[in-house]
């Protein structure tokens, strides 16, 4: 099926996590999937959070894809078998991400993150002067 060779001269990446591929060359099939809870929380101590990923429906719900119903006419002309890639520099590679060189017969990526914040309600001051009354008229 593929017929392309991949030439990477060199390829830094700092951080590749939570579920990302970094492919040189050929595959067939890519599948990433992470789901993530972010919980920041305003506190002097920190215990253990019981928080599940049922609990929110953000994780429940079907993912959407939509089908595409026009024709597609592809021709590919590769005269060059080598794809030539110089240098790669990259920070980070996260959360259901592809850095990819070469051919890839089908990539399906999902990634669903729920941020939750617990933060203390403060009392707040509601004392509002009334700007309204003219100081300078003393009669």
């Amino acid at each position: 099926m593929f017929s392309r060779i991949s030439k990477v001269k060199s390829l830094l990446s700092d951080t590749v996590s939570f579920c990302s591929t970094m492919q040189i060359g050929d595959t067939s099939y890519i599948d990433g999937y992470a789901l993530a809870l972010a919980v920041q929380k305003k506190s002097e101590t920190f215990g253990a959070v019981d928080i599940q990923f049922r609990d929110y429906d953000i994780f429940k719900r079907p993912i959407y894809i939509p089908r595409l119903y026009e024709p597609v006419n592809t021709i590919f002309s590769n005269p060059n078998p080598f794809i030539h890639v110089g240098n790669i520099d990259i920070i980070g590679i996260s959360s259901s991400s592809v850095v990819g060189v070469g051919n890839v017969g089908h990539i399906r990526m999902e990634s669903r993150v729920k941020h939750i914040r617990q933060v203390p309600k403060q009392a707040e001051d509601t004392s509002i002067e009334d700007s309204t009354e003219d100081s300078t008229n003393n009669a």
